[in-house]
């Protein structure tokens, strides 16, 4: 190669240009190198993805992975610039502006039968052809009979044993943990890392993150409490791409035997580590961060919001419509009606497959979908899967897909897949549990189990299925949360799942939950999981008392997804008081509908639950973090009852910052303090945050996508103690255009002010809008201003303290008993952005 040479004539520059000139040239040169954000060193890779955020890598079997995977999905961060980067032996220093790395690593074992020291598995499950476990004399001999059978993925040997069964080959497990005496080896490498230490320290020197190679169950999701810790990470572990098609059939010549699916890049030691910082803007950035990199919880329908009914019951066809003719006589609001098991014929293993219909219940299921869709309902079914091969082999793709869709062919609008069965499908790569005649559920491969693997299965074939019909439906499925079935006060660890899990909506808890146990779960969930639609089986297993059908209403009306199901828990097999009793709370949930569908929109796009704890506002407060009660929609405290035994029942409530207006009778208590409050059945307590507004809808119908959005309204709780501003933003029925909202008030001499501004609609839609402000005692709006122009305002004075009395009444409704006067002004029909302003002395 011609070698290339520079050259400067300095005679004709000045001395101090050149100088200049080449100190620019090194500072160029210094600065592209700086803008590096990753550094590779023997067989780790560090990437300084943000401020916050950084990737420590073991290299896989087939080097760096850069793909998307089960888990990731998004790596496209900025990057920040790599200052410097040091290494030595087995050390590396990497150094930016915001944080320093250090990795500590050893050299890569080249055996096969390469074993861990002091290391054992949890939930192992043994090979077939080694049932009990083997007698070896050796390591090296157990790692040799692992490797003759085809059905071994690794083993657990114990020296000292010899003579003995000292030899475990395994199909799978879960995870690994110290445990002194025992040796530990996987056949293809990946379940060992390199990574011996990583610590993360800022400019001063503080430790933010340190970890000691691999910790147990990293592979699982267990987000912290907000302000409990410096930092936390995540381990893509099994590490595995997914194709654009998932689980539906698609030949790849890369990876014809799995459908697309490549696990050979598989390695364990791929972390992701989120500096959370110190204070509820960092540590929300984080959350943001991790959605963007694992990917969102995707939107779902608008009618998902409304009622589901189900009934573990052989209903015929005449029935299901008797149900459905109930519904609708007797106004209550319905959007989802589902069959259980009874769909098909379950005897002699005809529930193992699709193709069994019961048609002796139902005998034409077509016309069955036609006559749920005449009458604007949605429907599903529940479905037990068994395995005809292993996972995203083409014949179990095959079996499965066609399955599913061929239904959804028919008229059926998605899937339950029930986990709780005798039977299930395994996750990839292992055999279904005591072998293929029996496939029990529960299946683990290193971390990822069959709850979280199946809900990837149904809700990506269902996603599949419309994107091949070009249609715009919003996919959703109901899946089960974690493994075990909910009780009260079990730790929230229980149910830490795989990082990806909760890309797959809805989830419901299990079987046996009550109603305590469905509380916490959903609350939990919401910070550790990032699951906003996790839910039991509303009304329980059984059919108890018709106030225990309210106790459950009412927390179902106030909570995520709203599903009847488990007995019979149909409204008008109980008294007609409780019908009605019923019938409130449904459209309570269905005036709601517009700020539901505005928090699903948060919830995808930052994280934020829609049923919050409420350490997530206030973390300073001991008390927030309680598990048994919660902000609903951002502005409502719902602290539910479950002890259905008496009617009047009492319960402590922790009461936050700021000032609380009692739903029921307009009391305003001011926090932080705690209180016991004292309900009967028909009422679940809550309270309205003053200083908030909710969107609401007056609409009747008995369908969410019936509602009428044309007029909505503004329930306004005004708080003149200090300055408020807040911001919400209203998404449309079917195409989500948005309104953004914002109300701000203030105090004046004496004077409060609420100013409200709404945006242009993004589709240009004509609205009307009413606006309630719930006054204190006394208070009175004098002025109403409507864009610039003065309105009339009414004032709509309490209800007697023996008056039957629901919140969320609507426009022209009363207020509480001991609240204040209710203000109502309109603002008419209008496309343009608007201007509401209000006086209130």
């Amino acid at each position: 190669m011609e070698e290339i040479k520079f050259s400067f004539k300095t005679s004709y520059w000045p001395r101090e240009m050149v100088r200049k000139v080449v100190a620019a040239i090194i500072l160029v040169f210094l600065l592209q190198l700086a803008s590096t954000a990753d550094v590779t060193y023997r067989s780790v890779r560090v990437q300084a993805l943000s401020p916050t955020l950084i990737r420590v890598e073991n290299v896989g079997p087939k080097g760096f992975e850069d793909r998307t995977t089960f888990v990731v999905q998004d790596r496209s961060f900025p990057g920040i610039p790599i200052v410097s980067s040091n290494s030595s032996g087995n050390d590396l220093f990497v150094k930016t502006q915001y944080y320093t790395v250090y990795v500590s690593q050893t050299t890569a074992p080249t055996d096969v039968c390469f074993a861990q020291q002091s290391v054992d598995v949890d939930n192992p499950t043994r090979s077939p052809n080694y049932p009990q476990g083997s007698s070896a004399s050796s390591a090296g001999d157990c790692c040799k009979a692992c490797q003759s059978d085809p059905f071994c993925n690794g083993w657990v040997y114990e020296p000292g044993a010899n003579g003995q069964i000292n030899c475990w080959p395994l199909n799978a497990w879960s995870s690994t943990k110290p445990t002194p005496g025992r040796l530990f080896g996987c056949l293809d490498g990946g379940c060992y890392t390199v990574i011996q230490k990583i610590i993360v320290t800022d400019p001063s020197g503080k430790v933010l993150y340190s970890q000691q190679g691999v910790g147990e169950n990293q592979n699982l999701l267990q987000w912290p409490s907000p302000l409990s810790a410096p930092s936390y990470s995540i381990l893509d572990f099994p590490r595995f791409f997914v194709p654009a098609w998932g689980p539906s059939p698609n030949w790849s010549p890369s990876f014809p035997d799995t459908n697309g699916y490549d696990f050979t890049n598989n390695q364990n030691g791929d972390f992701y580590i989120f500096l959370l910082g110190s204070n509820l803007q960092s540590y929300f950035n984080s959350r943001s961060e991790f959605v963007k990199l694992v990917g969102p919880t995707p939107l779902l329908p608008d009618f998902a919001y409304g009622t589901w009914f189900t009934y573990w019951y052989s209903y015929t066809e005449a029935e299901a419509k008797d149900d459905i003719a109930h519904w609708k006589s007797g106004n209550l609001p319905l959007d989802v009606y589902g069959l259980d098991m009874n769909w098909r014929n379950t005897s002699n293993d005809q529930d193992h497959y699709y193709s069994h219909p019961n048609t002796a219940l139902f005998p034409n299921f077509t016309e069955w979908f036609s006559f749920l869709h005449a009458n604007g309902l949605k429907t599903y079914f529940n479905d037990h899967p068994f395995p005809v091969d292993w996972q995203t082999s083409p014949s179990e793709v095959g079996f499965r897909f066609g399955g599913l869709s061929e239904w959804m062919e028919r008229g059926l609008d998605y899937w339950w897949f029930d986990h709780n069965w005798g039977f299930s499908i395994p996750p990839p790569n292992v055999l279904p549990v005591n072998g293929w005649t029996v496939s029990n559920t529960n299946g683990n491969w290193l971390g990822l189990d069959n709850a979280a693997w199946g809900s990837h299965v149904y809700f990506e074939s269902v996603t599949q299925f419309y994107k091949n019909k070009g249609s715009s439906f919003r996919p959703i499925t109901l899946t089960k949360f974690a493994l075990p079935d909910w009780r009260p006060n079990m730790p929230s660890i229980g149910h830490q799942e795989n990082p990806a899990h909760h890309r797959y909506p809805v989830w419901w808890t299990g079987d046996g939950v009550n109603l305590q146990a469905s509380v916490q779960s959903m609350v939990d969930c919401g910070v550790h999981d990032f699951k906003p639609f996790v839910h039991s089986d509303c009304g329980g297993d059984s059919r108890e008392s018709g106030g225990d059908l309210l106790r459950w209403t009412a927390h179902c009306t106030f909570g995520t997804i709203f599903r009847y199901h488990g007995s019979d828990h149909r409204p008008w097999t109980y008294t007609p008081e409780i019908e009605s009793t019923i019938r409130s709370y449904l459209n309570m949930r269905y005036k709601l509908i517009p700020a539901f569908i505005s928090a699903g929109q948060a919830a995808t796009y930052s994280g934020f639950p829609i049923v919050a704890r409420g350490d997530l506002f206030w973390p300073d407060q001991t008390a927030a973090s309680d598990n048994n009660q919660y902000i609903h929609l951002n502005n409502t405290l719902v602290a539910p009852i479950w002890d259905s035994t008496n009617n009047i029942t009492s319960r402590s409530v922790w009461v936050p910052p700021g000032q609380w207006q009692d739903a029921w009778d307009g009391s305003v208590v001011t926090g932080p303090k705690t209180i016991n409050v004292s309900k009967p059945y028909e009422q679940i307590p809550m309270w309205h945050k003053r200083g908030s507004f909710m969107m609401t809808v007056d609409s009747p119908a008995l369908r969410v996508e019936d509602q009428d959005w044309s007029v909505l309204t503004l329930e306004t709780f005004p708080d003149f103690t200090s300055s408020v501003f807040e911001q919400q933003s209203l998404y449309s029925l079917g195409s989500a255009s948005r309104t953004d909202l914002s109300m701000e008030t203030e105090s004046d001499n004496g004077v409060g002010i609420v100013t409200f501004r709404i945006s242009e609609a993004e589709d240009q839609a004509s609205r009307g809008w009413f606006v309630r402000l719930h006054l204190l005692p006394g208070q009175k709006c004098v002025s109403a201003l409507v864009d610039g122009a003065e309105v009339s305002v009414e004032h709509i004075a309490p209800v007697s303290a023996d008056a039957t009395f629901f919140p969320w009444g609507g426009a022209g409704t009363a207020p509480a008993h001991l609240a204040g006067h209710i203000a109502e002004v309109q603002a008419p029909l209008a496309k343009n952005s608007r201007l509401l302003q209000f006086k209130i002395k």
